[in-house]
């Protein structure tokens, strides 16, 4: 089968992607991973086709700069980030309008994008969400996220979406859970972290983690091998695309730095590179450009993060205790999810971080041996668990013949 995906956004919103299209490719078929043309030297790099839509616009970069821009206002950036969003998708849709007239199915992503194409073509489609709250169910006590937040955003797309897809000729959706397909819905998370809900209509299913393969065997610098093994296990910090740049970067990363040595903790930094890159950083710390975090997260004691979906994964499935920084929208339903688990500390929202909160946060994820038991027996029953990517095509498979 000729099996066309598009993926609209950031590394974090492509990268599971990469892993599904691999997996498609090693079942024989066709796999076009439809992404920013930003994005299509990641794509690549992992072996797997891309096909670019779209203007060139970096989403993580882009978001990064409209968060800092709106300074304290959570709101305001979180609007402008879905503004962007949503339009990249529309100008993305004439060229993956164009890959889906050869596809077989199209498999679409919680940015929606391929999913007017797919109606208008008459195409089979399958949906995949990293976020199952927006999975509906009928509940007569919901959750304050599926009554108030997912209504909210639910609100804030729909009405863009719907005119976007009159225009082309499709008809208009209800709701978020309109743009899933009801032929099948995948949820690439472990069975361990969010266990299907017994209410999911049969057509929704939790297939495991997607872990992409790296094509060659990668090798680590020199250099941070030999910081590893000068010392104790360190922490990673690793706070994704909310790491770039700005004055309000620039003061995370130096308070980040602080609470490093106040807790006493060696670490591998990633990102803040226009702020540490010529920076001098004390012994204790290694700052490290972009390597794959299933390596990286097996060398550290502790991750502190921004609660991303991969990078949560990531941590997860590497048996160390998380601090979660969360900054944005589906980042804190993450962090409290680690939380609960007993994984990690409570949360430190990016708002209220301080050096004393990421202080206290540290040593309690490198010293409680019940936090650290949890995490490792968690991670164990990750890494057990059924491949989620065999499991994933397997059920394409099946729903393409439907």
């Amino acid at each position: 089968m000729r099996i066309v995906v598009p993926a609209i956004g950031s590394r974090g919103d492509v990268q599971p992607y990469v892993a599904l299209c691999q997996g498609l490719q090693r079942a024989g078929h066709q796999a076009i991973l439809a992404a920013n043309p930003t994005m299509c030297g990641l794509v690549t790099s992992y072996e797997v086709e891309c096909a670019p839509v779209g203007p060139p616009v970096d989403m993580g970069l882009e978001g990064a700069r409209i968060w800092t821009r709106a300074g304290k206002n959570w709101w305001l950036g979180f609007m402008r980030i879905m503004q962007l969003g949503f339009r990249l998708v529309k100008e993305a849709y004439p060229d993956i309008l164009k890959l889906c007239r050869d596809a077989d199915v199209v498999v679409t992503t919680d940015a929606a994008a391929g999913a007017a194409e797919a109606v208008k073509l008459g195409l089979p489609w399958v949906s995949v969400t990293l976020q199952p709250d927006r999975i509906p169910v009928p509940d007569p006590s919901p959750s304050l996220v599926s009554r108030i937040v997912w209504p909210i955003l639910g609100a804030l797309m729909m009405a863009p979406l719907n005119r976007f897809r009159r225009g082309v000729g499709v008809p208009p959706v209800e709701g978020m859970s309109g743009v899933l397909s009801e032929r099948l819905t995948l949820v690439p998370i472990s069975p361990h972290v969010s266990p299907p809900d017994p209410r999911w209509e049969p057509h929704n299913h939790v297939t495991g983690y997607w872990i992409a393969q790296q094509p060659e065997v990668w090798t680590p610098p020199q250099d941070i091998q030999a910081f590893l093994e000068a010392g104790d296990r360190p922490i990673a910090v690793s706070l994704g695309a909310m790491s770039l740049a700005g004055e309000q970067t620039r003061e995370a990363a130096g308070l980040t730095l602080e609470a490093i040595q106040q807790a006493g903790v060696r670490a591998i930094v990633q990102g803040w590179h226009e702020i540490l890159a010529d920076a001098d950083l004390p012994e204790t710390v290694y700052h490290a450009g972009p390597m794959p975090h299933t390596w990286l997260f097996d060398q550290v004691r502790a991750v502190v993060h921004h609660g991303g979906f991969g990078t949560t994964g990531s941590a997860l499935r590497a048996g160390v205790p998380a601090i979660v920084v969360p900054h944005i929208i589906d980042q804190h339903l993450w962090a409290k999810r680690v939380h609960e688990l007993g994984a990690g500390p409570e949360p430190v929202p990016r708002a209220k971080l301080t050096t004393e909160r990421l202080v206290e946060a540290i040593t309690q994820a490198v010293g409680d041996d019940q936090m650290r038991e949890k995490a490792a027996e968690l991670g164990r029953q990750i890494r057990e668990e059924p491949d989620g990517v065999t499991v994933a095509v397997r059920l394409i498979e099946e729903a393409a013949c439907t």
